[in-house]
């Protein structure tokens, strides 16, 4: 109990016009429909629960209210951004688009964003190429919130990665995972909640295993085991020390820090067409979907599914029947709607717009 199904369009709609009053509407548009889309797919760490602490940090002037992005380099198939401490989300459209651009004339390209804040869900990006008919890769730094593999001090993000791959129906196969065991925003959730955490999420200041959520935000995540930990170090050198962003232990807190961030970015895109005809790759990816989800499941599992088909079933539950959040996070979002000046009609259709508790 305690969560309220919600239409999609009156919560986008309401998140956004709390946004227009500090931001431009456009750029407010994007990140309203970037943290909605998050709660769409279940993703509710990366949702509209991330709308106040993103206005927080504007307010603090450690995010800058217009994004003014430069484009540094521009070389055929490769090209860099310049956030310029903008939005995260709103560098991250345009560099996918230009990446998309880039790949119908050069087959693929890559482009990389500097000086810039927390990019959201991946998958928001990379499931764009796919829907252009290309395969959409994705990568970000984040905080210094995560120790190394074996360590007790942390000198890396939960650097996440996606990469999406179209099909000739709907769904789009989508890898789209943090290096950290368990996505930060979760244990601040099961902390607001007073509920306990799995051993295994994070270690307390002084390297303890914890499953206390109070101790967990204040000390540090754990990696995936030592691949995620690599893996982690190979992202950070990818978005943040090729792009000239800050990276590893530079990285301000998201939460707590009174710098900006500065985080990097990169996205990539292969133009399918390039490879194979379009037609027999979607043939060829129906044979590997057919024999991945027909593989007989092992005890005490119910199935096998591809990556991200759960998150396209949750979509498309959400999609019909409401997204479920917690009462306190539409509590604080009327609240925000309010403290903004937001015309009461937002706040009303939103209301109205609410299907039942579960």
């Amino acid at each position: 109990m305690g969560k309220l199904l919600v239409k999609q369009q009156p919560l986008q709609s309401l998140c956004r016009e709390i946004l227009a009053k500090p931001l431009n509407r456009s750029e407010a548009e994007i990140i309203a429909d970037s943290l909605v889309f998050a709660d769409l797919y279940g993703v509710h760490s990366h949702g509209v629960i991330k709308l106040k602490a993103s206005l927080d940090r504007l307010n603090s002037k450690l995010i800058e209210p217009k994004t003014e992005i430069q484009l540094e380099r521009d070389m055929n198939a490769v090209a860099l951004l310049n956030a310029n401490n903008g939005w995260g989300q709103v560098a991250s459209v345009q560099a996918m688009d230009l990446c998309i651009e880039k790949s119908r004339t050069f087959n693929a390209s890559f482009v990389g964003v500097k000086n810039s804040n927390h990019f959201g869900i991946g998958r928001y990006y990379t499931m764009k190429a796919a829907k252009e008919g290309m395969i959409g890769f994705a990568c970000s730094n984040a905080s210094n919130y995560m120790v190394p593999f074996g360590a007790k001090t942390p000198s890396i993000g939960a650097n996440a990665f996606s990469m999406s791959v179209p099909t000739k129906n709907d769904f789009i196969i989508t890898l789209d995972m943090s290096t950290s065991n368990v996505a930060r925003g979760k244990i601040a959730i099961a902390q607001r909640d007073g509920k306990p955490i799995p051993n295994g999420w994070a270690i307390t200041i002084d390297g303890e295993d914890t499953t206390d959520p109070e101790e967990a935000m204040k000390g540090y995540l754990l990696p995936l085991g030592a691949k995620g930990s690599g893996m982690a170090i190979m992202l950070d050198i990818l978005s943040g020390i090729l792009t000239g962003s800050n990276f590893g232990a530079n990285i301000p807190s998201q939460f707590e820090g009174n710098e900006p961030q500065k985080l990097g970015h990169l996205f990539g895109t292969m133009n399918i067409e390039s490879f194979i005809d379009m037609d027999k790759f979607y043939e060829r990816i129906e044979v590997k979907v057919n024999e991945t989800v027909s593989t007989e499941p092992m005890e005490g599992f119910d199935r096998v599914v591809m990556p991200g088909q759960q998150s396209y079933e949750t979509y498309q539950k959400n999609s019909r029947e409401g997204i479920p959040l917690d009462k306190a996070v539409l509590e604080e979002l009327i609240s925000l709607a309010r403290t903004y000046e937001v015309d009461a009609i937002f706040i009303e259709e939103l209301l109205s717009a609410i299907g039942g508790e579960i």
